[in-house]
């Protein structure tokens, strides 16, 4: 059995002066405590995932239906050394007043609760994180718990594979409803244990090396 049509990893095109600031990042951050930083990103869930890895005998033809414009679901997630954090689930698009609302929510008192006053905030650089509502909120509830990310940057963040593993259990089901399909990510979300995490965070030392190793490239998370 072998795949029978497979598809390119889309990854973002680094410019000299993203590479030169991901070198820069990994050097400053290659031996900070990453047990008190908190990864946060959003990431959606489609009823019915547009592609689907099929693997078939060689030479045959597959054709595979999909719904062009699936119902999705989408989450603002969170965890840290201590564990996750409560999901968000949301349905609207996402604007930097509603993401205020999220960290104001959801981010807060759990990472207090976990850490105290000492943690710190990773999340990419998307405009609604980096907007002016978004930054005034951030600097009056949460000046001393930010730290700078390197844009063009998903494979320095360990949330990332989080998702991916996520989906790959996600869609070996089947759902009639974004009932069942919130359940079912609420019910994986769950299952994650501190144990099962170590290895993200604990990853970033090395990440941080690679980065500066490969000069600022894609590296291999």
């Amino acid at each position: 059995m072998e795949y029978s049509k497979p598809w390119a990893t889309l990854v973002p095109m680094l410019s000299e002066k993203n590479r030169l600031l991901r070198i820069e990042w990994g050097k400053k951050n290659e031996n900070i405590h990453w047990c008190h930083v908190v990864f946060a990103d959003e990431a959606s869930f489609w009823l019915k995932p547009g592609r689907v890895r099929l693997w078939t005998k060689r030479n045959r033809k597959v054709i595979q239906l999909t719904t062009k414009h699936s119902a999705k679901l989408h989450i603002w997630a969170a965890f840290s050394s201590m564990g996750t954090f409560p999901l968000c689930f949301f349905r609207r698009n996402m604007d930097a007043t509603f993401f205020v609302n999220i960290l104001e929510w959801h981010l807060i008192e759990q990472a207090e609760v976990f850490h105290g006053q000492k943690w710190f905030l990773i999340q990419d650089n998307d405009p609604k994180h980096t907007s002016r509502i978004a930054k005034a909120w951030m600097e009056k509830n949460m000046k001393k718990n930010q730290r700078k990310w390197p844009s063009q940057s998903p494979d320095l963040n360990p949330i990332e594979n989080i998702f991916g593993w996520m989906k790959q259990k996600l869609y070996k089901d089947n759902f009639t409803s974004l009932v069942q399909l919130e359940k079912r990510i609420q019910e994986i979300w769950d299952y994650i244990t501190p144990e099962f995490l170590a290895p993200y965070y604990k990853s970033m030392s090395h990440r941080c090396r690679l980065v500066v190793e490969q000069n600022g490239s894609k590296i291999n998370y």
